[in-house]
């Protein structure tokens, strides 16, 4: 591990956490005599009505926060800013966005042109956007609104599409999207010259009830190029974790599923489905561990409500094969983890609490993988739905 990262991150780090209630806060995780601290530096309420997902460029200094609006609102929002000092956050620009928008990703793809892909859960639409990459915005150039025709296993949330996540492949070619209510991963070819318009290619079925969330790509030790890559994803809805064998084709992308699992091991298999909803999943950075949170606790209807003092983040070890083993659930700290994030050198993890509205930073053993102890909280002023490090 990487000293002087380690040296830095230990006595001061910064995180950014999104609130729906509008605010976007700068927290500052400090060290000092063994002991942490962590505190809120900066807060800015200029990031639309309901901020749901940031993207943090810490090279270009850089934040982009999408912003779903509320249900009164006919549109979200895109917001960038300049990271300043201390990660104090200075408004650039803003253009609006698909309603309901939860999830974005982005790439630079030529002459200094960023594209963006943003996902939106309730009126379903995934939207690309074309602009610099200095932080200025355009408006989308294509929003393409997916439908489903057969209502899923899980009716209360599987009546149409329901897309959730943005998820860019190794090849730097194709952005996955994971629709919880048709279930399928949907897949979308950018232009390279133009990035816009994307094109949709045949999606990637998952089994029924899955309603696929978030996901992540991992590739087996030793391999190279397409060989031994894999997607790993949570079923939102089935509560299992999944991974599937991702090839190459020339009309996009094919998969196989190796493997399946429950989040929460022999308990998740006494749960009915939709009770203990997972939320985040995440590969550590050595790409030896995956973790993958659930929400039990905090809802009305799950036989779990109420008997521990918070929510899970589970622990598997990442076999060669792709099978997972699990080793750990362990708190996350608080009720309702919609996300977290691990920092560069894998040994913290940051949890944002939607249910508590708060940020919780956890020590993680690199060597173990494992969860060790809650090193510092903050309440914040909102309902906390991501957190991010500056890395």
């Amino acid at each position: 591990m990487n000293a002087s990262i380690d040296k830095a991150e230990s006595s001061h780090a910064t995180l950014f956490a999104a609130q729906s209630n509008g605010n976007i806060s700068t927290l500052q995780l400090t060290q000092s005599d063994g002991s942490y601290s962590l505190s809120v530096v900066s807060n800015t309420c200029e990031a639309g009505e309901n901020p749901s997902w940031l993207n943090i460029d810490s090279k270009q200094r850089i934040l982009y926060c999408l912003d779903r609006g509320h249900s009164s609102s006919a549109e979200g929002s895109l917001n960038s800013f300049c990271i300043g000092e201390r990660g104090s956050l200075e408004k650039i620009d803003s253009v609006e966005a698909p309603f309901s928008g939860v999830a974005a990703g982005y790439i630079d793809f030529q002459d200094g042109k960023r594209g963006y892909v943003c996902a939106s859960y309730n009126k379903s639409a995934i939207a690309a956007f074309v602009f610099a990459s200095n932080g200025t915005l355009e408006p989308p150039d294509q929003i393409i609104h997916p439908t489903s025709h057969v209502t899923g296993p899980i009716t209360s949330r599987q009546d149409d599409s329901h897309a959730h996540h943005v998820i860019l492949d190794p090849s730097r070619r194709f952005f996955l999207v994971p629709d919880l209510g048709a279930d399928i991963i949907r897949v979308f070819q950018y232009h390279p010259d133009t990035f816009a318009p994307l094109t949709e290619l045949d999606p990637l079925a998952t089994e029924p009830g899955a309603g696929p969330r978030h996901g992540v790509f991992w590739r087996a030790p030793g391999r190279s190029n397409d060989e031994g890559l894999y997607l790993l994803f949570n079923g939102e809805l089935s509560q299992k974790v999944y991974s599937y064998r991702i090839t190459y084709t020339p009309s996009g992308l094919a998969w196989e599923k190796v493997f399946e699992t429950y989040a929460l091991g022999r308990l998740g298999e006494t749960l009915p489905p939709n009770t203990a909803p997972t939320s985040e999943i995440a590969v550590s950075p050595d790409q030896r561990f995956l973790l993958v949170s659930s929400r039990q606790h905090s809802f009305e209807f799950s036989p779990l409500l109420h008997k521990e003092g918070s929510d899970s983040i589970s622990t598997f070890r990442i076999n060669d094969d792709a099978s997972l083993s699990l080793m750990q659930v362990s708190p996350s700290g608080g009720y309702l983890p919609r996300q977290f994030s691990l920092n560069r050198g894998g040994d913290r993890v940051a949890v944002g609490h939607q249910g508590s509205g708060t940020v919780v930073v956890w020590e993680r053993n690199v060597e173990s993988g494992r969860i060790e102890r809650e090193i510092a909280e903050r309440k914040l002023e909102g309902p906390v739905v991501f957190v991010g490090w500056d890395l």
